[in-house]
């Protein structure tokens, strides 16, 4: 199957949270706080349809906190919610005020709908750290596009300030608009034989457009897991043999992404089942 960065097609595995396209989404993660105080940290959530989305039963899980929801996100919105009080960004008035740290070491977060289903997550299968975002210069995590689902392809390090912080600071994020890397993101195609995958499998990708200074990374994720780097240093366009002998049956996720020196740059997720 082929699958363009914009246009993810995915199969929802009961063995992992995807997210639930076209919905609401976990957009940026300012889990590493601000110039004015490491504790002042930040979540924003997009909703990435065409229809306003009541929150009135939605739970945002952080780490072990359940963080209840309310309000609505208007379509093609933004909601954010700022801990502690609404100082934390403050020139961009807070959606909703929640309480509960996210440790620079890492944690997980999940979005239920009001049927407390997980429609999205954020730095799932992840190992000591984040998929991005930087501490020693408060930068966030963005979320390349609403339609790629959590991965390490997915989630690039904030590099442009567009709100201060409690004292006048610039951060480096993007709360309560489009994310900048949204806008650099890139097409990747991506064929790789499946559902079910035994053996050596070949995956087949293309970065369209400007794809200089760029190169492909390939990450697998098995039931259960975490995500592992199985290659990196791979051209815009070409192939790679995965041996899929080495990982126990079952679903898996496979993610293939470009970067640059500073991150992601566009990517795929690609799910099925290891069945050797």
């Amino acid at each position: 199957m082929a699958v363009r960065v914009l246009s993810i097609v995915i199969a929802a595995l009961g063995a992992f949270h995807v997210a639930s396209f076209g919905q609401v989404v976990i957009y940026e993660v300012g889990w590493a706080g601000t110039v004015a105080s490491g504790y002042d940290e930040w979540v924003e959530l997009h909703n990435a349809s065409d229809v306003p989305v009541d929150l009135a039963g939605w739970v945002l899980v952080i780490g072990e906190r359940e963080i209840p929801l309310s309000g609505t996100i208007p379509p093609w919105g933004f909601f954010l919610l700022e801990r502690t009080d609404d100082t934390t960004i403050s020139d961009v008035t807070a959606d909703l005020i929640y309480k509960g740290a996210m440790p620079n070491g890492g944690t997980v977060l999940l979005l239920r709908d009001p049927e407390g289903e997980v429609v999205d997550s954020a730095n799932l299968g992840m190992v000591g750290g984040w998929f991005a975002g930087d501490a020693d210069r408060r930068a966030s995590m963005e979320r390349i596009s609403s339609e790629l689902p959590d991965a390490p392809i997915a989630w690039r390090t904030a590099t442009e300030a567009k709100a201060v912080d409690a004292e006048g600071s610039p951060i480096l994020g993007t709360p309560g608009e489009e994310n900048t890397a949204r806008g650099i993101a890139v097409p990747v195609v991506v064929s790789i034989p499946g559902p079910i995958f035994t053996g050596t499998v070949e995956i087949s990708w293309e970065t369209e457009g400007n794809v200089e200074a760029l190169q492909t990374k390939i990450f697998v994720l098995p039931a259960g897991g975490t995500w592992t780097l199985v290659a990196e240093g791979l051209p815009p366009v070409g192939t790679y043999e995965l041996d899929t002998t080495s990982y126990p049956n079952g679903a898996v996720l496979i993610a293939l992404g470009a970067f640059d020196e500073l991150g992601p740059r566009g990517g795929a997720v690609i799910s099925g089942e290891i069945a050797n």
